[in-house]
């Protein structure tokens, strides 16, 4: 971490933690709502708004960096597939970073060529191969092993988000992961049951075997990226929430936390990996402050 990353995080814990005083620290931006698949669980991608200009993007970026964002994540739809005349997502990457952001994350479905310059990318894979296609079509899951094992990028690793489809084949996928050299870990989700996709979520009951399960394979040295203390929280259910210190762009809205927030019984039932480490560090427990550290890494 450098000297001036350390002294930013420093003052920030400082008055947004120990002040009680929240501003975002991370920041989600969809680059785009286009994409090439057509995923079972998906209620984001091609609703007709198409990319944000490049001008946009810009304008974004510098107000969640005046709020005090500092770790970005750029989304979709399908990021790979943004584009503005000769410019790419990597011209976006480039551009965030001479705004000020520290690390710049990418979330990809792996369909396009892994050649990307952000600090870290997080890959869509939802199990072996007939689990991730029956949810996001044929040859998908060959497809983006292919892209994944051809890719120089340092800092790879798999977002697996379990339904009723894959769950009984998450330990599977693990190990299977886990035996990849270009990547490095596994972040665990759960399906959120947004209006329209709300039959693949699970109930309570069978997220907590789930859990259980995953917590048992990190203990046996498996790389999952998730804390056990955040691996804890999806299971319970029991962290506190609205997250202060994330922020995220949806449907042109600034959301604290997620947009989520605003249906009823969705935010009760959040899967995203991410809030309950986040709340964790809000809260200033050890073992999520701890876990931080895992999840701000960068690889290059």
């Amino acid at each position: 971490m450098k000297l001036k990353e350390l002294i930013y995080y420093t003052k920030y814990g400082f008055s947004s933690l120990l002040m009680r005083s929240f501003a975002p620290i991370v920041a989600g931006v969809p680059l785009t709502d286009l994409c090439n698949l057509k995923c079972a669980h998906c209620v984001v991608a091609n609703r007709g708004r198409g990319h944000y200009s490049f001008a946009r993007l810009m304008e974004i970026f510098s107000m969640f960096y005046s709020r005090g964002a500092r770790v970005l994540y750029l989304q979709g739809g399908e990021i790979m597939m943004w584009e503005e005349g000769n410019l790419r997502v990597n011209d976006v990457i480039k551009a965030a970073r001479k705004i000020g952001f520290f690390m710049v994350a990418a979330v990809t479905n792996g369909t396009f060529p892994i050649d990307i310059s952000s600090d870290a990318v997080w890959v869509s894979l939802d199990g072996p191969e007939k689990y991730h296609d029956s949810i996001r079509g044929e040859g998908c899951y060959r497809l983006v092993m292919e892209n994944i094992r051809k890719s120089g990028h340092p800092a790879i690793s798999v977002n697996l988000t379990i339904n009723k489809k894959n769950m009984k084949a998450v330990a599977e996928l693990i190990k299977s992961v886990n035996s990849e050299k270009n990547i490095k870990g596994v972040s665990i989700n759960f399906h959120t049951p947004y209006p329209g996709v709300e039959g693949l979520a699970l109930d309570m009951e069978a997220r907590a075997a789930v859990v259980d399960e995953i917590i048992r394979l990190k203990k046996e040295g498996f790389r999952i990226i998730n804390s056990i203390y955040g691996l804890k929280g999806m299971k319970t259910g029991r962290y506190k929430r609205p997250v202060h210190i994330i922020q995220m762009m949806e449907m042109d809205r600034v959301f604290e936390c997620c947009w989520g927030r605003e249906i009823p019984g969705v935010c009760e039932k959040c899967g995203y990996g991410i809030i309950p480490e986040l709340s964790g560090i809000e809260a200033l427990d050890p073992a999520a402050l701890l876990g931080a550290i895992n999840l701000f890494k960068k690889g290059r």
